[in-house]
């Protein structure tokens, strides 16, 4: 199996079964009535033993003081997105089948940020991330008014 190949199954189609499932215990978890901050925290903890795992199956340790800091910046932005969700299904009784397709339009905002931010323009097809950005949208959109 090629690298590329190999890439595309570990780092795209396997997350995306985890985040489907991860989702579904987000919804089973308000249900059952865990309190926001509750939530965060014990959530926190279970990235936290799943990085100790890799501590110990993993040979990799490098970090500095900018790696460190940018990696704490992406999870307090993940954090807060998870917050959000959480409050829109405690609060306002949200669907997560309708949820979920727009909270993943994260996407775009990666690809626009990756083209950008780390010129990918360069290395990717422009018409075929164009076209699947808008298959994303009116995907969306569509499930949105469902």
């Amino acid at each position: 199996m090629q690298p590329q190949t190999l890439g595309i199954i570990i780092g795209g189609l396997i997350p995306g079964l985890i985040f489907g499932f991860s989702n579904v215990f987000v919804k089973l978890a308000t249900q059952k009535g865990i309190a926001l901050p509750m939530y965060i925290t014990i959530t926190g903890f279970a990235v936290m033993c799943v990085g100790v795992v890799l501590l110990f199956v993993l040979p990799e340790r490098q970090i500095n003081p900018t790696s460190g800091t940018i990696a704490f910046i992406g999870g307090a932005f993940w954090a807060t997105g998870m917050t959000c969700i959480v409050i829109a299904l405690q609060k306002y009784g949200s669907s997560i089948s309708v949820l979920t397709p727009l909270f993943n339009m994260n996407t775009l905002v990666a690809v626009i940020l990756g083209l950008w931010v780390f010129s990918e323009w360069k290395t990717v097809s422009m018409t075929q991330l164009l076209i699947g950005a808008v298959m994303i949208t009116a995907g969306a959109t569509i499930v949105a008014r469902a």
